[in-house]
């Protein structure tokens, strides 16, 4: 293989690696019995390592990668603007969600505790909102939140509460994906960087 070849070759792979992949719609159903959620009350902030039980999360495959995820309210198939943790309790409207990636042994290691901008004066309980339309607002000027997978990996998606019958709405996610190359694919670009610093054969400098 000549250098052109070589080189072209180690380019292609690496771009093809890391192209990014198709964003994915995340509908998580935060109500009812078959919504989904944590399988007990939990204490928040959940720090990102921390191993937790889902109960009946969204399930996604994903490939390595980093990930970002925004409010998807608006788009096509999103289900969801937010979610309300206590119906008709006042000041019970949020954007609320947990990712977590699926572990041997079935439990799940938390990757993303994701909190919507909470009420400024914290009235109520949860720092939550008084109206839908307050918390959806919200959640839409909520910045992304992303998280890195360094391996391919099952990752859940669900709502973060432990009680779903009195709950309403759900969450809609919009997940961006940029995959990271793989070690095999990195090695063969890195060694193709010393024929960078080779002259191109029948190439004249512009004057």
């Amino acid at each position: 293989m000549n250098t052109h070849t070589a080189l072209g070759a180690a380019l292609a792979l690496l771009l093809a690696s890391t192209t990014a992949q198709a964003d994915t719609l995340i509908n998580i159903k935060g109500h009812g019995s078959d919504g989904a959620g944590t399988v007990l009350p939990l204490s928040y902030p959940l720090a990102v390592g921390s191993v937790i039980e889902l109960d009946k999360p969204v399930l996604l495959d994903l490939l390595p990668g980093r990930y970002s995820l925004v409010n998807a309210w608006g788009m096509p198939g999103a289900l969801y603007d937010t979610w309300n943790f206590e119906v008709p309790q006042p000041g019970s409207w949020g954007s609320h969600y947990v990712v977590a990636e699926q572990l041997p042994s079935g439990r799940f290691s938390v990757l993303v505790d994701g909190q919507s901008l909470t009420e400024p004066t914290c009235r109520n309980h949860f720092c939550a909102w008084d109206t839908r339309a307050q918390a959806t607002a919200a959640f839409l000027a909520t910045p992304a939140y992303t998280f890195t997978l360094k391996h391919a990996a099952t990752v859940g998606f669900v709502a973060a509460d432990y009680f779903l019958p009195d709950n309403d709405g759900g969450i809609s996610l919009l997940l961006t994906a940029a995959p990271v190359p793989e070690p095999a694919t990195l090695a063969l670009w890195l060694a193709a960087l010393p024929l960078l610093r080779r002259p191109l054969r029948g190439l004249r400098p512009v004057r």
